[in-house]
């Protein structure tokens, strides 16, 4: 039985943890809420949007909470599902927006770009964060540069390539700025999802296929069915990571909450540079333990490529004085930052 004394304070401290837990309760339910659409592979991309919710939540002091949702809407009605309030945010890359507008497909990496450190500071020093904005203020959108993911493998093929002449005929997988430069070579690309890849290189439907990094590739079995890992990746020798919200939801944040974006932002970018890098390393180690034939790219092809990327980009800036702006800026900056040939993952 209790004493007076202990009958007081444990119903004191019982009223004390009711009216915290109240307390918490009410400031739970005030807290500003965002539904985040997260157009990118759950392994590491997925896992920086995870991350980065979870530093707004905690440097705003649980104020601010932003629910991640994968692939909620797909990447081609992600503008639409913005304007429409539909989703507060997306986390993803500028690229995956290129349906909408052309000139964000350079802000997500390019072919024979700069590295992750200094592709982020173009960015942020060079004048990428602006050009990305003049484009976005288009659309009504804001976006914040959140990470940036290292070099991608340059492709898993069922056979060796040797010279320019086997890219010719080639049916390949990939993306984007990288797929216009394959198809100056004569290959035939197609853009499938993730989980279509593996069982089109198994049953031969496709002879090659790029999609992402290799501790991804992995994940999806490419190297399973595909033995030939070709490096470095010079389709996409880094891959930026933003938040996307309406430029009037960015207007009406208080600045506290403004003030946790940006910061979280920030500590995402310094937790993707550091943690993406090492896992690459790692698998690519399973690989060659398994049996898996690493290749460097011949000189040859890379100058090849190099030469239809510059013939890619020449067409592309000469229809859209946006992105003539943006890759004018990167020149600018290259040359002062200088730029070397992107490299794959040590063996």
């Amino acid at each position: 039985m209790l004493s007076p004394t202990s009958s007081c304070l444990f119903a004191a401290s019982l009223f004390l943890a009711m009216f915290v837990h109240a307390d918490i309760a009410a400031a739970d339910e005030d807290a500003l809420r965002w539904r985040m659409n997260s157009l990118l592979y759950p392994k590491l991309f997925g896992e920086a949007g995870a991350h980065f919710a979870e530093e707004v939540r905690r440097r705003s002091e649980g104020s601010f909470i932003i629910e991640v949702h994968d692939r909620l809407v797909l990447d081609q009605n992600s503008f639409g599902a913005l304007n429409s309030g539909l989703v507060d945010a997306v986390w993803g890359s500028a690229g995956h927006h290129h349906r909408e507008d052309p000139a964000l497909a350079i802000f997500s990496g390019f072919p024979f770009g700069p590295d992750s450190e200094g592709f982020t500071a173009w960015m942020r020093e060079g004048g990428g964060i602006e050009a990305l904005d003049e484009i976005y203020e288009q659309h009504d959108l804001k976006s914040l540069y959140c990470g940036i993911l290292p070099i991608e493998g340059g492709g898993w093929f069922r056979a060796p390539i040797k010279q320019v002449e086997d890219l010719d005929g080639l049916q390949m997988r990939s993306f984007g700025y990288g797929a216009r430069t394959l198809m100056k070579l004569g290959v035939t690309t197609y853009e499938l999802p993730a989980s279509d890849i593996r069982p089109a290189l198994a049953t031969g439907l496709i002879d090659a296929a790029e999609f992402s990094l290799p501790s991804i590739d992995a994940d999806l079995g490419l190297s399973e069915v595909a033995r030939h890992l070709y490096q470095p990746g010079w389709q996409q020798p880094s891959t930026s990571l933003e938040i996307l919200m309406p430029l009037k939801s960015w207007m009406a944040l208080s600045d506290s909450h403004k003030t946790a974006i940006e910061s979280a932002c920030d500590e995402t970018l310094s937790w993707t540079l550091a943690s993406a890098a090492k896992q690459q390393e790692e698998v690519i180690a399973r690989f060659r333990a398994d049996g898996v034939e690493l290749h460097d790219w011949p000189e040859k092809i890379l100058v090849a490529l190099r030469k239809a990327w510059q013939e890619v980009i020449a067409e592309e800036t000469k229809r859209n004085p946006l992105l003539a702006q943006a890759w004018d800026s990167y020149l600018l900056f290259e040359d002062s930052y200088g730029a070397e040939q992107p490299r794959g993952y040590a063996e």
